[in-house]
Parts: structure tokens; C-alpha cells; sequence
């Protein structure tokens, strides 16, 4: 084989091979190795490609929305106006169970919610309803007529969710709490999922119904 000859098999080889590579996504880097029979020794050509990673795509369900999102405050993306969009759009159930809650204008969407005809419910932690700015929330909840529940296990009750209609479940470390929208790294999730929202249901009557671990605030 002379030299010309065996010159074009191999740019012939490496091109195929390059063809070959971009078409595989599934994997970050592929190696080709091609020898070219007919001379005196086996030439062997070798060549590494970098593929980029597949992404993983976000689809939307049914009604066009998307199934998840997030907001990540400090980054701009403004979690508190979701959630009171959330409590707001609440139709029938509205269950809630959050760590810490201070902030007035999420306080007043939950009265509002139960105002007009929402079923509320709420369980917030112990230590955190003693505390001077959320006892003053809490207590105004108590008294529009809200059933409110504490824990009263050894552990904290460190939830931050919310279900609306068994519809829609939030989750993250998003507490209700000016701090955490103006002032800390917090992720707040929201899941537009009916399984998923009534299984975080089911947790939250769990919680509910338990008269050892969880009682009626006072």
C-alpha cells in the first residue's frame, strides 16, 4: 500500500469515526480506534471526542404548566408572591404546617383564604409560636377561627409546606418569614402534582390526628 493510499484510509477512517461520535449524546467522550490492514505492520488510528451532556428537560403536564418550579430568593427569583398566589388560589383545602411564620402579608392571605370558605388548617412548632413576633402571628390566625396545632414531640416541627386543593404542594427551606425572602440562601418548591400533593396530604393527617405528638394550640 503506498503512502497516498494509506494517507486517505485513515482521514477516511477518522472522519467516520468523528460522524460516528457526534451522534452518540449518552455519554461525555468516545474513542475510536481503526487499523488499516495491507502493509508490513497494522497502523492503528485513535482519536478522543468530547460530547457535550444531555440536558434533562422540564415538561409540562396537562393544563401547560410546569410540574415543578423553584425560586432561589437571593437570586432574584421572588418566592413570597408565589406563595401567597398559591394560598390564594386555594378553592376548598388549604393545610399548612410551617417551621417559622412571621410574615404579615402571608398571615393575612391564610385569613383571607378562610374568610372566604377555605378549609385552613395549620401546625407550627412549639418553640417558634412561644417566640415574641410569631406567637402575635399565630395568635392572630388562632382567633380569625382557624384550628391551629403544635407539636409536642421531643423533636422540632421543621416542615415548610403548603397544600392547596390536594392539587399543589410546596416544600424547601422557605420559611414564612421576611428573612428568608429578603435575606437567606432558600430554595422554595413548587410541585403541581395531584399524587404528589395528596400524599403530602396524608403526612399532614397524620400529624393532625395525632393527639400524642401534636396538640391544639392555646
Amino acid at each position: 500500500m503506498n503512502r497516498s493510499s494509506l494517507k486517505y484510509k485513515l482521514l477516511t477512517a477518522a472522519a467516520a469515526a468523528a460522524i460516528a461520535a457526534s451522534c452518540l449524546t449518552s455519554c461525555s467522550s468516545i474513542q475510536a480506534s481503526i487499523t488499516v490492514p495491507g502493509s508490513s505492520s497494522s497502523v492503528t488510528y485513535e482519536k478522543t471526542v468530547s460530547l457535550p451532556q444531555v440536558q434533562a428537560v422540564q415538561t409540562p403536564d396537562s393544563s401547560g404548566s410546569q410540574k415543578i418550579e423553584y425560586y432561589f430568593p437571593r437570586g432574584g427569583q421572588k418566592a413570597q408572591p408565589q406563595l401567597i398566589k398559591i394560598i390564594n388560589s386555594s378553592e376548598k383545602n388549604l393545610d399548612i404546617a410551617i417551621y417559622s411564620l412571621t410574615d404579615k402579608q402571608v398571615c393575612s392571605a391564610i385569613i383571607q383564604a378562610h374568610k372566604r370558605g377555605v378549609a385552613v388548617r395549620l401546625i407550627s412548632d412549639r418553640e417558634q409560636s412561644s417566640g415574641q413576633y410569631q406567637k402575635a402571628i399565630i395568635k392572630q390566625i388562632h382567633n380569625a377561627g382557624i384550628p391551629v396545632k403544635i407539636d409536642t414531640h421531643t423533636g422540632i416541627m421543621h416542615l415548610k409546606v403548603t397544600i392547596a386543593d390536594q392539587k399543589t404542594a410546596t416544600t424547601g427551606s422557605f420559611n414564612y418569614t421576611k428573612s428568608a425572602e429578603e435575606s437567606n440562601d432558600e430554595v422554595f418548591v413548587v410541585i403541581n402534582d395531584e399524587k404528589t400533593a395528596q400524599d403530602f396530604e396524608a403526612q399532614f393527617n397524620r400529624m393532625w390526628n395525632d393527639k400524642k405528638d401534636f396538640t391544639d394550640y392555646k
